[in-house]
């Protein structure tokens, strides 16, 4: 690959192979470099391939105004990620991301932190993501010898969740409220104080969040399969109260969301909702 334009010392533009422009990042890559120089692909860690003009815009705009400091640690996130999890962030994620870092140090160092509003369901619903949050916090805190609050790590949380649901923050923020509603909808309806530790209720929250996704972003209903022993179970045990509450659950979601639950998705709705409340019964 040649250089085709020199945006600063760490990025350039390029072609790839199919001739299409692309944007190249890496530490020091145009450093002593010229037009039409060789690229040294071994200095490379991200490369921004074709997107539209908008998009092109503000990468460019990020690409000038941020350190390459920011995009490497967005790199290292990242990498984590698709090591660890097997989660790879979009690029427009991945550029919102390491604005995000940078902004972040550039308050950090006067002094000024931004309470996350989110933070309580952010560490609830998504404590994986919220780990993340907090690894990645501790590399700010040691690179630029700053003490962040918690609440930072919840706001890089939100970019790693925005990433896994295909969407914008706006997106995570609107999927969080929906998880609430409907776990408000259980309590109230059992009149129980639900225990956000224990494994069921880590496991409805899952289905409740593959649920969000699939009910946002696919067509029609989803495709449950191998229920039919879990079914007869729910049966057996008459737990007609857990079926009640996931009608009721359905009744909102059409209300709100304009969704049909089929029958299977409101079944397996009272499964969860039935190991839940079992767990809060045997307690007592």
């Amino acid at each position: 690959m040649k250089i085709k334009k020199i945006l600063n010392n760490s990025a350039v533009v390029t072609t790839n192979k199919d001739g299409e422009e692309i944007v190249v990042i890496g530490k020091g890559i145009a450093f002593g470099k010229k037009t039409n120089d060789e690229i040294d692909q071994r200095k490379i860690y991200k490369i921004f391939t074709p997107f539209d003009s908008s998009q092109r815009k503000v990468l460019l705009e990020t690409i000038h105004e941020t350190d390459p400091i920011f995009f490497q640690i967005s790199q290292k996130i990242v990498d984590r990620l698709k090591r660890e999890e097997n989660i790879e962030l979009a690029d427009s994620v991945y550029i919102t991301l390491t604005d995000h870092l940078a902004t972040s140090v550039e308050r950090g160092r006067k002094g000024l932190y931004l309470k996350n509003k989110f933070l309580w369901e952010i560490k609830e619903y998504y404590p994986k993501e919220y780990q993340y949050g907090l690894w990645a916090l501790k590399m700010l805190d040691n690179q630029f010898h700053l003490e962040f609050p918690e609440d930072e790590a919840g706001f890089i949380a939100t970019h790693i969740i925005s990433g896994e649901l295909g969407n914008d923050i706006s997106d995570f923020k609107k999927s969080a409220e929906f998880i609430k509603s409907v776990t408000k909808i259980v309590r109230f309806y059992f009149n129980i104080n639900l225990d956000y530790n224990s494994l069921s209720y880590n496991r409805f929250v899952v289905h409740l969040k593959f649920f969000w996704k699939s009910m946002m972003y696919t067509k029609g209903h989803s495709r449950l399969e191998n229920l039919s022993q879990e079914i007869l179970n729910v049966i057996k045990n008459s737990d007609v109260e857990a079926y009640k509450c996931a009608l009721k659950i359905k009744r909102f979601i059409k209300e709100k969301y304009n969704y049909d639950l089929s029958n299977e998705e409101v079944m397996y709705l009272a499964i969860h909702i039935n190991k839940i409340t079992e767990d809060e019964r045997n307690k007592k």
